[in-house]
């Protein structure tokens, strides 16, 4: 079925008819609206990806106006050939693009024959072919077709750049950008693909058609594969609400900490600041201000909630000296009952637990839900909570006018947030407002392997499905998708596969062998600066992200003495997680966490101290079921980490990888000479 941009869900009348004709037309051809035209603009654009384009405007003056045969020259005569001048030769995109460009005005109101004489008449003059409605209704999936003409590249480029500027991409948020190797004179531009538009455009209307659009609080759900553009089209669509209606206000949540300063940075390069009404922040940021405004306090945790919390656990659980659990799954089963809402335990011994990977007997439950009041109340005498307890005291508490609210809230990997997290955004949305989500099933879906459904969420026939990746190649993509097979196979109904088709094939994953962790650090280092030095290549366009069994003060202290410490952007440094070091505008090489990865991307990725993430057997008195859960959790996180490179990816391992992983990589001496 033709595919509308944005889509006409709130048709009628004339709209109506028009389209019952478009969609007689070929599956693939694409029917976009300008959304906020500068002055006058064709009604729409009809493309076909192989045939080319035509420009369609409607007219509803009647022939009488515009008979000629009349004394005077009439006032609808006057304004209906500037009109057709207007349309003859539209602003933005000049010859010969404007002359290639095919042209149809609509009569509306005009009769076959009325329709015939004034293109006798005007024809010759602008240029533009004039149809009846008759005609249109009648013949217009066959003639449409036969008026499409190529624009060629640069046409193409300046008809969206000047008509639909919302769905260009700043060449920085593109990974593949530094390795283009065509040194004519020619200036290249990016633009979403069709799909990536369609769906960061769902439920937009032209703002003449805005109050037609339906008051119900709505969801949509873009479900995608690694580079399918997810995060563009969250971003490109909160732009537009928030140009649109500046005064709405706009917020996009997005999972950690690093992702979010990267955004702000590019988002500074290429425009110098983000509209007032636009709000970019992690959830709980977001959710500890929101914390402070329903209880109108100072919101108090743990100074270092990573030991601390352990600590706690690990002295108040000798009370039950059979509770066979580590500290950290109980930290984990902890989380669990504050992100599940969970109020008592009744309900906690009745709860599902998919996903958590462990299993636990009704005894262990009630031992569980002992030493989760003990340490909630031990934290709360000295005023203090768990983290995953802030959205919970949020939803629980009874002050939720309080809360500031928006009209557009728009979620970025959604697959990791919490059932508690999701209702605290309920809360905050405004009872017209929308909510936009962005996730990658292949990442895992949903914390605990919970629905939409389950989480409050009714997203049947919302959901739009992208699988063509556009950030990597398909060797890299492949290696990716295989090592996720062979340990996370999970639902095929979630699992998203990707559409090779088009794909770039690149080059295999590259893998290096180090004898230690210090060699492993040189190595890398070494290979950052002969890629700089003989490929050109800015240091934003690479991305080290590193695993639990390197020392990061290491990397990142030889990294500073290579490159210079005011150039490396360590996304995780306390200074450095909301703004790099120096500001922004400037060409960092970003170092970052894998756990804290998700979201980044960059051309060339290194992967150094992950080898945990490959163990097979090295888990000693480990449930198989907990085994499983963790293999196929590893599994996830190297999808993800190895789906952040555009172009290239490296891994330096000190530790042999298994033949089923290692077999999906090519080992390699110097990577660069």
């Amino acid at each position: 079925m033709t595919v509308y941009i944005p889509e006409w869900t709130k048709v009628s009348g004339r709209n109506l008819q028009i389209k019952k004709v478009l969609n007689a037309l070929d599956d693939v051809c694409v029917v976009r609206r300008p959304l906020r035209p500068t002055g006058w603009a064709p009604d729409l654009f009809v493309q076909h990806p192989e045939t080319g384009w035509i420009a369609i405007a409607v007219s509803d003056e009647s022939f009488s106006v515009l008979d000629s045969a009349q004394l005077f020259e009439t006032e609808g005569r006057l304004a209906f050939e500037q009109l057709l001048a207007r349309f003859a030769d539209l602003k933005g995109i000049s010859d010969p693009t404007n002359h290639n460009l095919l042209k149809l005005l609509l009569m509306w109101s005009c009769s076959p024959e009325e329709a015939r004489v004034l293109s006798e008449r005007y024809m010759d003059r602008f240029g533009v072919r004039l149809l009846s409605k008759e005609q249109f209704m009648r013949l217009g999936y066959k003639l449409i077709p036969r008026l499409f003409a190529q624009l060629g590249e640069k046409g193409e480029q300046l008809l969206l750049g000047h008509y639909f500027p919302e769905a260009e991409i700043p060449e920085i948020f593109t990974t593949r950008r530094h390795f283009h190797r065509d040194n004519s004179a020619r200036l290249t531009r990016y633009f979403l693909d069709n799909q990536q538009e369609w769906a960061a455009k769902l439920d937009l209307e032209p703002p003449v058609e805005q109050a037609e659009v339906a008051k119900d609080f709505s969801v949509r759900v873009v479900n995608g594969v690694a580079g399918s553009g997810k995060t563009l089209i969250a971003l490109n669509r909160a732009l537009m609400l928030a140009e649109m209606f500046p005064s709405q206000r706009i917020l996009v949540l997005i999972h950690n900490t690093p992702i979010v300063a990267d955004i702000k940075d590019r988002l500074h390069r290429t425009r110098g600041s983000i509209p007032n009404n636009l709000e970019i922040t992690t959830f709980f940021g977001w959710a500890h201000q929101q914390w402070r405004n329903v209880f109108q306090t100072r919101l108090k945790m743990p100074d270092r909630p990573q030991q601390e919390v352990p600590e706690l656990i690990k002295h108040y659980r000798t009370r039950w000296p059979d509770l066979k659990l580590t500290e950290v799954q109980l930290v984990d089963e902890l989380d669990f009952i504050n992100e599940s809402l969970i109020v008592d335990e009744p309900s906690y011994l009745v709860a599902s637990r998919a996903g958590q990977g462990f299993a636990l007997r009704a005894k262990d439950r009630e031992q569980v839900w002992s030493l989760y009041e003990i340490v909630t109340t031990a934290l709360a005498k000295e005023q203090q909570r768990l983290w995953s307890a802030v959205p919970r005291e949020i939803c629980l508490a009874e002050s939720h006018e309080r809360l500031s609210k928006y009209h557009h809230i728009l979620v970025d990997e959604a697959q990791f947030f919490a059932p508690s997290w999701f209702q605290v955004v309920k809360l905050a949305t405004e009872a017209e407002g929308h909510l936009f989500l962005c996730a990658d099933p292949n990442q895992g879906f949903m914390k605990s392997r919970l629905s939409w459904k389950n989480v409050g969420l009714d997203v049947a026939g919302r959901t739009k499905k992208l699988r063509k990746s556009y950030r990597t190649t398909q060797a890299i993509l492949e290696a990716a998708s295989r090592i996720l097979a062979q340990s996370a196979p999970g639902d095929p109904d979630d699992f998203l596969e990707p559409d090779w088709n088009g794909m770039e094939q690149g080059t295999s994953p590259l893998l290096i062998y180090t004898d230690s962790p210090q060699d492993a650090v040189d190595r890398l280092t070494n290979e950052l600066a002969a890629i700089i030095k003989h490929g050109q290549v800015p240091l934003s366009s690479l991305l080290v992200i590193y695993g639990d069994s390197i020392q990061k003060h290491l990397l990142y202290d030889q990294l500073g003495r290579r490159f210079g410490t005011e150039r490396i952007w360590w996304l995780n440094r306390k200074e450095h997680k909301k703004e790099p070091p120096n500001g922004y505008g400037q060409d960092y090489l970003r170092l970052a966490y894998l756990e804290t990865a998700t979201g980044l991307e960059a051309s060339v990725v290194f992967l150094i101290g992950v080898e945990s993430l490959f163990a097979e057997n090295d888990m000693p008195g480990v449930s198989n079921e907990e085994r499983v859960a963790r293999k196929e959790e590893n599994a996830r996180k190297l999808y993800m980490a190895i789906t952040r490179a555009g172009h290239q990816l490296v891994l330096v391992s000190t530790q042999r990888l298994p033949h089923s992983i290692e077999s999906l990589f090519e080992k390699v001496s110097p990577l660069t000479s």
